[in-house]
């Protein structure tokens, strides 16, 4: 007998059933079905098990069944009556997306009803706390023939130590927080493609995430139209600027309007500078200084700014820092055109 080929083939053998073995563990589909039932049927320390890794890292398993106390009632009601299809889960590497058709019962119709049990009970003699309406409103749902709703939502897995396991992406949570308050903040300052780029960072960061690829489609048109308009800007001249005092006492900052274009403008808003005795920027405010509106009043007039014309403005700035010098920078940041 040839020893050295036989150990060869024991050896190979071996190497062969591990592999195999390694490979009929659960696939994506089979996990994530694991955990949706076990989550939709309100079992929670269940679901925990098929999390990643890196989410049972940040969040053990009673914080994240703590995170559902407050709806045990619901979820009784609910059990068996969520389904779930999951339509595809293409893999790449050590990563997967799932796209699942969740069908829940649509309480829209209901609401009336389930709002008038909740006062009864609120109101009536009892007083029940709010675990103790839940219990009543869960106690309705039963039985009910409820219309359903169905919405498409989506799922990461990766390939952990363990397995194919979710990935809720929570260590990533504290980012996109940051990101989208990053992100809003630059849209109000109107820095619309800065916005746009916080908000990419965010969809690299989670896929699951339904707000960041709608606020993109939604800077893609600000962009759009802020261009027309910035290219309107220096036919706006900001003129006689100066720092005085209102009627009332207030500081404030005055100036005026020209429009040196063709186009009627029914809106003009201007952002005031205020700079400290370097001439860096300290405090910014912005005001509408041409408005058309029914709401508007006061003694700014109510009229569009028309080609040629000029209007005066002003408005207070007693909210200015202690090291504002004094001095402004006065600039046209928005318009509409009538």
């Amino acid at each position: 007998m040839n020893r050295p080929r036989y150990f060869t083939a024991i050896i190979i053998f071996s190497m062969l059933i591990f592999v195999v073995g390694c490979n009929l563990g659960p696939n994506p589909k089979e996990v994530l079905t694991k955990y949706l039932d076990s989550y939709f049927h309100g079992n929670y320390d269940k679901a925990y098990e098929y999390l990643s890794s890196k989410d049972k890292a940040i969040k053990n398993q009673q914080e994240f069944s703590d995170d559902f106390k407050d709806f045990g009632g619901l979820a009784k009601a609910f059990a068996g009556k969520i389904t779930f299809n999951i339509k595809e889960v293409p893999v790449t590497g050590d990563k997967a997306l799932a796209t699942v058709e969740v069908t829940t019962p649509d309480l829209s119709g209901a609401m009336g009803e389930l709002f008038g049990v909740a006062l009864k009970s609120a109101f009536g003699g009892g007083k029940p706390d709010e675990k103790e309406m839940e219990k009543i409103i869960a106690e309705k749902m039963k039985g009910k023939n409820l219309p359903t709703t169905t919405r498409t939502e989506q799922y990461d897995l990766v390939k952990d130590k363990e397995g194919w396991r979710v990935y809720m992406g929570w260590e990533n949570a504290k980012k996109i927080k940051e990101l989208q308050a990053d992100a809003e903040k630059l849209d109000k300052q109107k820095k619309f493609t800065e916005a746009k780029a916080k908000y990419s960072e965010i969809v690299a960061l989670s896929s699951r995430n339904d707000e960041a690829p709608k606020k993109i489609k939604e800077l893609d048109e600000k962009i759009v139209k802020y261009k027309e308009k910035q290219t309107y800007f220096p036919n706006i001249e900001v003129r006689n600027v100066k720092i005085g005092k209102s009627i009332l006492n207030e500081t404030g900052v005055f100036g005026e309007l020209k429009n040196k274009g063709n186009r009627s403008l029914k809106r003009v808003e201007v952002t005031t500078y205020c700079l400290d005795k370097d001439g860096k920027v300290v405090f910014e405010k912005d005001f509408p200084a041409v408005l058309v509106s029914e709401y508007s009043f006061g003694l700014r007039e109510n009229k569009p700014l028309k080609p040629n014309y000029s209007q005066q403005f002003g408005y207070k700035l007693d909210d200015a820092p202690s090291d504002w010098s004094g001095k402004v920078r006065v600039e046209v940041t928005d318009l509409e055109f009538e």
